[in-house]
């Protein structure tokens, strides 16, 4: 097997309890992880299986720098058919399982059907053992781990595991990795609950091997000495994570704030809930596999455990809930963690709740007694549980945002804030451009982990934006010229990463210095013995955008309409601040789309990617799936 991969691909079947074997190399022309994941996943499913029906597939990867001596290589990558949606879901996580699966003998796992009753799946130095679950049905995420750990007698256990959100099919219940990294987006959770699958537990001696390993050590020493010491983005994370750099400006940064109806929260509310309230419930510090950043910290809180606090968690629990309690907001953030439950969607779904209570479209008569008001962490709280446990105002809830508003309909539909039928839960698209394009293009279903460009927030100069980007203006977060182009880079660069399993915090997305595309490229080569320049990787990850928009077209219908801005951030601008009277300008915004599709040699009336397109990227098989599903890719020559 070639150096870097473990060699192993199982595809795992809970119904008849079988495993086959294929060689990895067989992917090779997708490098690893989420681009091995979205070939297997296209290969594996037909455009009318429900994603909660046994036929869906979920596969984990592990790409081939993950396990190796470069930094931050931890990630693991899940593919599906996203249960909100309809179409794409993936998403990742860090910590160490993925480095671990590698060390058990398997880049990936494939894994179908629905076991007869809750099991969880042991693997192990290239063996795959299906272990009873019954026990374990109804325990938290964190204790979960624990369980195993002690019945199989190791302490060094890696998990990836599903809480009571994802074993009552909670939409937008995700997976835990080691007690505190979420796989959210798009319903992983409720994939492993609809098959009976507790968990994937991995264990592993078995060790990999680098082509060139003492080039490899020497670039690694290089590499930290010259790119990480230097980095101001490693000085602050180191000393407090994402949040600190996050909240530093406090109100001159857009925030989501109340539903996303806002952008600006005042001064007095961020210092009440500043990172230093915190400190008194923080137990340790946590890093992930070969991460030199050390940014993660271990929380309790009411006998609550958890892992946090990053800018997302606060973005969700804090300004847009209202909530100014720092101990409130742990606790809502501990109980998604140890449930099981996508944190972005439970605070989209419960401040849209909050926003209907408030505007009388609902009352204390359809929230059991709950009395919904910003700030409210008490019933705010309660309300998460009743989610998780699917009763009451909760079931509703529990559908998704986009399902609840067509369950409560009365007009509630206007303050949901979506994309592709999934809740956005973001910041700053009002007033940034490039930001709000690359959350709305995503092929995940919305969000800002796929192309939106932080750059935009980090206030580069125009001669530094001509050097590094060859664009005059693409960190002048007003502007609407030269984004696109900026959205298209940034796509093609985190398909990258997530190929190679490398984190996307210490990267070209928050440090301009870090992991650009010629340091990946060098890694990669010395890992593996290939010889893939930059470009080519960039190519890879352009051939993975254009089959995952046509997985979407195939299973979700979705297309260029899919990708506009939702009403709201048109019509309600920023209320104060330096962000004053921004939003988005619908006539900019499609000129910048068209850009957009034109950057990608995609039509830009459908936005899909054109049939010569997708041919010139390989993908045979992907063509011959929309042609048998009775649709059409766009012709070039149709469009001139």
């Amino acid at each position: 097997m070639a150096f870097g991969y473990a060699g192993k691909t199982a595809f795992i079947d809970l119904t008849r309890q079988k495993i086959d074997l294929t060689e990895t190399e067989e992917y090779l022309s997708w490098v690893g992880g989420r681009g091995i994941n979205q070939k297997l996943l296209f290969s594996a499913l037909k455009p009318d299986t429900h994603p909660l029906d046994p036929e869906n597939t979920i596969i984990l990867g592990s790409g081939p720098l993950v396990g190796t001596l470069a930094p931050t290589a931890c990630r693991l990558a899940v593919e599906f058919k996203n249960v909100i949606t309809g179409g794409l879901g993936s998403s990742n996580g860090g910590g160490h399982f993925a480095a671990e699966m590698k060390f058990a003998g398997f880049d990936h796992l494939v894994i179908t059907g629905r076991a007869a009753s809750p099991v969880y799946l042991f693997v192990q130095d290239g063996k795959v053992f299906f272990q009873d679950a019954e026990a374990l049905w109804g325990q938290s995420t964190w204790d979960t781990e624990v369980f195993i750990q002690k019945a199989l007698n190791d302490p060094n256990i890696r998990t990836l595991t599903i809480g009571p959100g994802g074993e009552n099919l909670v939409k937008f219940a995700c997976l835990i990795v080691d007690r505190g990294r979420a796989i959210g987006y798009g319903g992983a959770g409720a994939v492993f609950g609809s098959k009976n699958l507790k968990a994937v537990a991995v264990r592993g001696r078995l060790g990999l091997k680098a082509a060139h390993p003492e080039a490899l050590i020497q670039e690694v020493k290089r590499y930290h000495e010259e790119v990480i010491n230097q980095s101001g983005f490693a000085k602050v994370y180191r000393q407090g994570g994402t949040l600190l750099g996050y909240l530093g400006p406090k109100e001159k940064r857009p925030h989501a704030v109340r539903n996303m109806s806002d952008e600006f929260w005042p001064d007095e509310k961020i210092e009440k809930i500043l990172q230093d309230k915190f400190e008194p419930r923080q137990k340790a510090l946590r890093s992930c596999f070969g991460c030199p950043y050390h940014g993660s910290r271990i929380y309790e809180i009411n006998h609550l455990k958890c892992e946090g606090i990053q800018a997302n968690t606060w973005r969700a629990f804090a300004s847009n809930l209202g909530i100014t309690d720092p101990d409130k907001m742990l606790e809502i953030h501990a109980k998604a963690n140890l449930n099981g439950i996508d944190g972005d969607h439970l605070s989209a779904v419960m401040a849209w709740a909050v926003e209907c209570f408030e505007n009388g479209i609902i009352s204390q008569n359809e929230t059991d007694g709950l009395e919904l008001k910003w700030g409210n962490a008490d019933a705010l709280s309660l309300l998460a549980d009743r989610i998780v446990a699917h009763t009451g105002f909760g079931k509703v809830l529990s559908q998704g945002l986009s399902q609840a508003t067509h369950i409560l309909g009365r007009g509630s539909h206007k303050l949901a804030t979506t994309s592709h039928k999934n809740a956005l839960m973001e910041a700053g698209m009002r007033s940034h451009r490039a930001w709000a394009l690359g959350i709305l293009t995503s092929t995940k279903g919305g969000g800002h982990l796929r192309g939106a460009p932080a750059v935009e927030f980090k206030w580069t100069d125009a001669e530094d934006d001509e050097s590094i980007f060859g664009l005059p203006s693409p960190s002048s977060a007003g502007c609407y010229r030269d984004k696109a182009s900026l959205v298209v880079m940034f796509e093609r660069y985190k398909a990258v990463i997530d190929m190679m399993g490398l984190c996307y915090l210490p990267s070209m997305w928050m440090d301009l210095s870090l992991f650009v595309p010629r340091q990946i490229a060098s890694f990669y080569n010395l890992v593996t013995g290939r010889d893939l320049s930059a470009e080519a990787l960039l190519d890879v990850g352009e051939k993975i955008q254009v089959s995952e928009t046509i997985f979407n077209l195939l299973h979700a219908g979705f297309g260029r309409a899919d990708c506009l801005p939702p009403v709201r951030l048109l019509q309600e601008p920023v209320s104060k601040g330096i962000f004053k009277g921004e939003k988005i300008d619908m006539e900019q915004f499609s000129t910048m789309l068209d850009e957009y599709y034109r950057f990608r040699n995609w039509d830009q009336v459908t936005g899909w990617p054109f049939k010569e397109t997708a041919l010139e990227h390989g993908l045979h098989e992907q063509v011959d799936a929309v042609e048998q599903a009775g649709r059409r890719l766009p012709l070039k020559k149709s469009a001139r």
